[in-house]
């Protein structure tokens, strides 16, 4: 008698190793949704708190805030503490009644416990957000910077300095600024980069710029970059 007659004979042992399988996909199913499932920051409709004192995520996930329809002002969630960048580790959109924004900067914390608060009725309207071991945070967005070479009496002359981005991991909205010692040279906003890649990025010299190198044969130009929830980066070049 092979496998397959067996289990037809006894139509009993079939049935229930059925049922223990479905049961058994079920609750897998159920642990991994809930694990997966980040639970809204949501405001209460009566001004001011939030609907429970703390809330849970997974690490890697980006949590949502959620201002009822029925609230009575506009509502946010801020984290307390501050990130690489200096500015908030985490916070939503400030959101009217019925509006809602995802929480930028939660998908970077590593497990652990976070409070948070909305910034407009202060720290009398606060919370916590729980980050649980359940996922995997994603990297915090990272660049390396290099002044590229150039011949001083070009960079005057055109009126652009070419500065080298390098996206250590994947980085959006990065900020650069070149000066020479306290003279601000240009500025440039808004570049993204894919984790892995390079970009030549051209800071526009503004007029003051171009007149801190008038005159000048040797000069030493410095860059700063900022990355939203990254680390600041920075690099140096003497140019002839």
């Amino acid at each position: 008698m092979n496998w397959h007659d067996a289990l037809v004979r006894d139509s009993s042992v079939t049935r229930k190793f059925g049922l223990a399988m479905t049961v058994g996909c079920i609750l897998l199913g159920m642990g991994a949704a809930s694990a997966s499932a980040a639970e809204p920051i949501t405001a209460s409709a009566d001004c001011c708190t939030f609907t429970a004192p703390s809330y849970t995520q997974a690490a890697g996930e980006t949590s949502t805030f959620i201002n009822p329809v029925d609230a009575t002002t506009f509502h946010n969630a801020v984290a307390n503490d501050l990130g690489p960048d200096k500015k908030p580790l985490f916070a939503s959109g400030t959101e009217p009644a019925g509006g809602s924004s995802p929480v930028q900067g939660t998908q970077y914390l590593a497990p652990g416990t976070y409070g948070f608060y909305c910034t407009i009725h202060g720290s009398a309207m606060d919370g916590e957000l729980v980050v649980d071991s359940s996922g995997t945070a994603v990297p915090r967005p990272s660049v390396k910077l290099s002044v590229l070479n150039q011949k001083l009496k070009a960079v005057r002359n055109q009126g652009k300095l070419k500065v080298k981005v390098t996206g250590t991991t994947a980085s959006s909205g990065i900020s650069l600024s070149a000066s020479v010692g306290s003279k601000k040279l240009g500025s440039v906003s808004k570049v993204n980069v894919a984790a892995g890649a390079s970009k030549t990025v051209v800071v526009k010299l503004t007029s003051a710029g171009k007149k801190a190198l008038k005159n000048k044969k040797k000069v030493s130009v410095s860059v700063k970059g900022s990355v939203p929830f990254g680390k600041p980066a920075s690099a140096s070049r003497k140019i002839h």
